[in-house]
Formats: structure tokens, sequence, C-alpha cells
């Protein structure tokens, strides 16, 4: 479970599960927001675990507006980043246990925020995007159409 800022394409909370319940969203989640701020909108598929009470409770206990999706390739964006990890990185390092395994996402996770440039965040990283970024007056920073419907 990946949890990403969709502007800067950070990632601010993970958790690596045996399982696809919903509780280990609930800790991604928290781990996202220990460091950030509640998004204003979540956006996500239908799965079980975006559905989870807990989950959900989680969000609008933080006044977060929750869409969902109709199916999971409606969220493309989520859909992306699960493979970005997976093939830049945990297909190539291989692990060999769930132990191995949280260790090279963790690695992969840190990797992706300060190393992996973009070209969406003119060839920065999320973290280097996020500190140019906060130096901008409001008016000149950069603005990112994310879903554009007519195209």
């Amino acid at each position: 479970m990946l949890l990403q800022w969709l502007y800067s394409k950070e990632i601010v909370g993970y958790k690596v599960s045996d399982h696809m319940r919903g509780t280990a969203n609930v800790q991604a989640l928290k781990m996202a927001l220990k460091e950030h701020k509640a998004p204003k909108i979540h956006y996500s598929d239908r799965g079980s675990q975006y559905t989870y009470k807990a989950y959900v409770d989680l969000l609008q206990a933080n006044s977060t507006t929750i869409s969902m999706a109709l199916s999971a390739q409606d969220n493309a964006y989520a859909e992306r980043i699960n493979k970005t990890i997976k093939e830049e990185y945990l297909d190539h390092w291989k692990p060999q246990s769930f132990n191995q395994l949280k260790s090279q996402v963790r690695k992969a996770v840190k990797n992706y925020n300060i190393k992996r440039t973009h070209d969406h965040l003119g060839k920065k990283s999320p973290k280097d995007f996020i500190n140019y970024w906060s130096t901008l007056p409001g008016e000149k920073r950069p603005v990112i159409t994310i879903f554009d419907n007519e195209n």
C-alpha cells in the first residue's frame, strides 16, 4: 500500500503487508499523517481496503473529502506508482523473503522521493520539487493539470 501526494509525486505513506485487508491502509495513512497535513481530497478505487470503516473514519476525522473511482483502472495514478516501485526497484532487486521485501520497499520509497527525477516536475525529484516550490510566491508556483477531461 502506497500513499502519494499527486502534485509532488512524493510517497508519504506505505505499508508492506501479506494481506489486502484495510488495516494495512490505516497504518500507511497514519504514517502519512505523522509528517503531513491530511489531504483535502483522497482519491482511490472502491477496493475493500479503501472502504474499510476505520480508514474512512480516519479520513473523515481529518476533514478529507473522499472520492472513489468505479474501478482500479480509473485510478491510474495509484496504479502507476505501484508499477514504478515494482518494475524499477523490486524486479531488479528480487527480494527473497518478506523481511527483504519490507526493507527494499523502504529503500525504494526513499530513492523514489529523493533521487528519481520526473519530467512532470521539471526534471526534479519529489523532494527537490517540494523544496523549490516552497521558495516561490503563490502566483509563481507551477500549475499542473492532473486530469483534463477534454483530452
